[in-house]
């Protein structure tokens, strides 16, 4: 593989690190302004459970993104 199209495919690679990490931020604000805005308890354990697991795959994110400054 000549070193322009390895450049073309790590470039690739980050840019999808990047809407990656975009999007899991997008959908952690949507998780927390829900939190902020429900009362029933049930919602409530949903909202915190969703916001878990999106804080994991926005730290692996995180991670991914980097990598490629290391």
């Amino acid at each position: 593989m000549s070193k322009r199209k390895q450049r073309r495919a790590l470039r690739a690679e980050y840019e999808k690190a990047l809407a990656e990490l975009d999007d899991v931020r997008g959908r952690l604000d949507e998780t927390y302004g829900r939190f902020n805005a429900v009362t029933d308890e049930a919602a409530l354990d949903a909202c915190i459970y969703e916001i878990s697991a999106l804080k994991s795959r926005y730290n692996c994110a995180v991670r991914a993104v980097k990598s490629f400054f290391l």
